[in-house]
């Protein structure tokens, strides 16, 4: 409906001939379309998401292991300043 109202705007208003006009509201068209399927190729499928949900988890899980890491370094380190002589004792069997 749309691109006949602009087929008429360009043939009375602007006096273009029948194939000029035609040819205008086509080629309108088509670079629309062209635009839309540009902007539809850059939406994030489900897949997308499912995969950046499965990177989350696994840096989650990461993150887990490198803040219990970091609580027993620290555990160590405290038990080793406070008790020096057993935690030599401690390391030296191990």
């Amino acid at each position: 409906m749309d691109q006949i109202k602009l087929y008429n705007i360009l043939r009375t208003d602007l006096e273009f001939s029948d194939d000029r006009a035609a040819d205008f509201v086509s080629a309108l068209g088509k670079t629309a379309e062209r635009e839309l399927d540009a902007r539809i190729q850059m939406l994030a499928t489900k897949s997308d998401f499912h995969s950046l949900d499965l990177k989350i988890e696994q840096y989650k899980s990461d993150t887990h292991k490198m803040i219990f890491l970091s609580g027993v370094v620290q555990f160590i380190a405290g038990f080793a300043k406070t008790n020096r002589s057993v935690a030599l004792q401690i390391f030296a069997v191990s």
